[in-house]
């Protein structure tokens, strides 16, 4: 059996496994080689890039430790992850902050050979992280931090790819290290709000609270949920684009039994054509399309909490599963 089919024949967890054991070890090389980097080429910004690995580092293996065993108990490991990537993301804020205010803080020394090659690197990284966003969301905690802490990485890698580039580019210093601080800025708050969304998402989160029981209170008010067959489907969401949240339940000896589910969005249920067509002219409204994405995430904000809401308004009391 080659790689290929001992992946493809492979769960997606103990991929998410492996890959980030694989991912842990290159961590250590790549911040390694930072540091070495900034040495050689006198060059700031590798070293706040390879202290931030250190705290990716750190964040990513209490993630996968977390996954294979239960030595702490969920609540601390979650803290020591928020702590690690919060601090991470100051970092990056701090230092992003000073190239906007200090002109003459020298950062950037690259060769176009070498910015080409991180450009490439960098954007492979970015589609490889969106994925996995988008392949992680029915899986557990751990599972989805390691996804988002992924994401940051390839944000940062972004960052480190337009200091190459406008390191050679015909760009005026002065400006270059504005633009390029202002946008690490915007990363490393990014990563800072990413960070306090992981402290909070196992109460916000649909992730492990899908299952849910109710018990029934007002006979009346429940026979407008439930059809002939006592099936409930229940829509959460409103949504054309994205992956509409819906509660599958049915009734039974005055207990109602259910899950939260995703139905499909609008991409999944096109056609091929239309899939081409999409991921050719995504760089023209991946802008909006993202604004319009974490819009809809703050809509779907604690789903299982709006639930229990509306099952309570029509008749029901929510039971321990």
């Amino acid at each position: 059996m080659n790689v290929f089919e001992f992946f493809k024949n492979t769960s997606f967890e103990k991929r998410v496994k492996i890959f980030s054991i694989i991912s842990l070890f290159s961590n250590v090389i790549l911040c390694i080689a930072k540091f070495i980097a900034a040495a050689i080429f006198n060059n700031y910004f590798l070293i706040v890039a390879g202290f931030f690995n250190i705290f990716i580092f750190l964040s990513k293996g209490e993630c996968l430790l977390g996954l294979m065993n239960n030595n702490r108990s969920f609540k601390f490991r979650n803290t020591l992850i928020f702590l690690f990537v919060l601090t991470a993301g100051i970092v990056y804020t701090v230092y992003s902050a000073r190239l906007v205010i200090y002109n003459d803080y020298a950062t950037y020394n690259f060769s176009m050979e070498l910015g080409i090659l991180i450009a490439l690197v960098s954007f492979i990284e970015l589609i490889v992280a969106i994925y996995g966003l988008v392949r992680v969301k029915k899986y557990g905690h751990f599972y989805r931090d390691i996804k988002i802490i992924n994401f940051i990485t390839a944000l940062t890698a972004i960052v480190l790819t337009e200091a190459a580039i406008t390191s050679f580019a015909n760009a005026g210093i002065e400006n270059t290290k504005q633009n390029n601080g202002i946008f690490g800025m915007i990363v490393g708050i990014f990563t800072i709000v990413m960070s306090i969304y992981i402290f909070f998402a196992p109460v916000i989160s649909v992730i492990d609270r899908e299952h849910r029981c109710y018990k029934v209170v007002d006979e009346e008010k429940t026979k407008i949920y439930f059809n002939e067959s006592n099936i409930l489907e229940l829509p959460l969401s409103f949504t054309k684009i994205f992956n509409k949240y819906v509660f599958k339940a049915y009734l039974k000896n005055g207990k109602v039994d259910g899950h939260i589910e995703l139905t499909s969005g609008f991409f999944k249920r096109s056609n091929i054509y239309v899939k081409v067509f999409l991921i050719i002219f995504f760089p023209i409204y991946m802008i909006p399309l993202a604004f319009a994405r974490l819009f809809y995430f703050f809509r779907t904000i604690n789903i299982p909490k709006k639930l229990d809401k509306i099952m309570e308004a029509h008749g029901f009391e929510k039971i321990s599963n």
